[in-house]
Order: structure tokens, then sequence, then C-alpha cells
């Protein structure tokens, strides 16, 4: 069988934590939204989301 292309995307899910003071759960989401990402945190406790793995055959290549 002949190889084909493929564009294969692979997810991951991963989380960052943030204390934060506020008065609500909403806006605890919401101030949490605003800090910067920990990437360290972020590459630590990534795990793969198979159910969203996709791969789709590439038809034609550009620049080939």
């Amino acid at each position: 069988m002949k190889n084909k292309n493929f564009e294969v995307k692979i997810y991951y899910t991963g989380f960052c934590t943030h204390q934060v003071k506020v008065k609500t759960k909403d806006e605890a989401i919401n101030k949490a939204k605003k800090i910067p990402i920990n990437k360290n945190e972020i590459f630590g406790n990534l795990e793969n989301w198979e159910e969203a793995d996709n791969a789709e055959e590439i038809k034609k290549i550009c620049n080939e």
C-alpha cells in the first residue's frame, strides 16, 4: 500500500492553579483568567485527550 499524507492534530488538556482573593466564584474565575499562564505548570500536567485527536488525509500538498 502506498503511503499517504495526513495532517494530524493531537489534543492535550492541562491547567494552571491560581489563588485569588475576591467575593464570588465568578469574580475568582474572571480574575484568574487575567493572570499570566505558568508554562512550567501547564507542561507538567498535560494529558492526552484521545477522544479529540484527529487525522485527515491531505489530498493536495501546498508547495510541493
